[in-house]
């Protein structure tokens, strides 16, 4: 007799599959997500490391010369470009942690669900288990009373084949 459940046996095997898959998906997208915020956190520091070298280059193209207006004009636009660089950079590494934190909870949400995926499957699979033992002990009983009516009766004297 065929197991009654295995349809959903089967339904939950493929729950459980898509809910692995979601999670490799979700710690993947964490990872990448990661690899991005690392990234621009070096970009970040570079600017650091850099951003008074830069000005002071901007600056020195005017110290100690007399220079028209306009060139100081460029040299003040110079120099807030070099700051909102600076804004720029900070606030792609913000947008990048809140990304890494969002990515993180959902990677732990596909876990969950994961993990409630094996529980059912292996709830089914468990009885199908229990169901497989009770059916051959059923069939082990049958056998056995199938046996009985071949040998239940025993012989007498009667039924000798003594032809005599």
């Amino acid at each position: 007799m065929a197991y009654a459940l295995e349809s959903m046996l089967r339904i939950r095997t493929m729950r459980e599959d898509r809910a692995g898959k979601d999670l490799v998906a979700a710690r993947h997208a964490r990872d990448a997500a990661q690899v991005e915020l690392d990234a621009r956190r070096r970009k970040l520091s570079r600017y650091r490391e850099t951003k008074e070298e830069r000005r002071d280059k901007v600056f020195e193209t005017i110290l100690m010369r007399p220079v028209p207006m306009e060139e100081i004009d460029r040299v003040r636009s110079a120099v807030s470009q070099i700051d909102e660089e600076g804004v720029l950079l900070t606030d792609g590494v913000h947008r990048a942690e809140a990304d890494v934190e969002a990515k993180s909870q959902e990677a732990e949400k596909a876990h969950g669900r994961f993990i409630a995926a094996v529980k059912e499957r292996a709830k089914v699979s468990q009885h199908k288990e229990i169901w497989a033992e009770e059916e051959r002990r059923e069939q082990e009983l049958r056998a056995d009373a199938e046996m009985e009516e071949f040998t239940g009766r025993k012989m007498t004297d009667d039924d000798a084949d003594d032809f005599d």
